[in-house]
């Protein structure tokens, strides 16, 4: 895997969602299922993390008009 982003960059939660969309969505282009949980340890560091992707539904135009409403 080569980076294709600057992990120094990330230095608030929007960058941080950024880079997490970023890799989700480069995924999942490639055809990974990311949903579920996934469970790791950083490196140079001793904290183990999990993150759970979970697929939200959108709404559709109709949905968001009559809540406007």
């Amino acid at each position: 895997m080569t980076d294709d982003f600057n992990l120094g960059s990330v230095t608030s939660p929007a960058e941080f969602e950024s880079a997490l969309a970023a890799v989700v969505e480069a995924a999942v282009t490639s055809g990974v299922d990311v949903r579920g949980a996934w469970e790791f340890q950083t490196r140079g560091s001793t904290h183990n993390w999990e993150i759970n992707v979970t697929e939200l539904a959108k709404r559709s135009d109709d949905e968001s008009d009559s809540e406007e409403r």
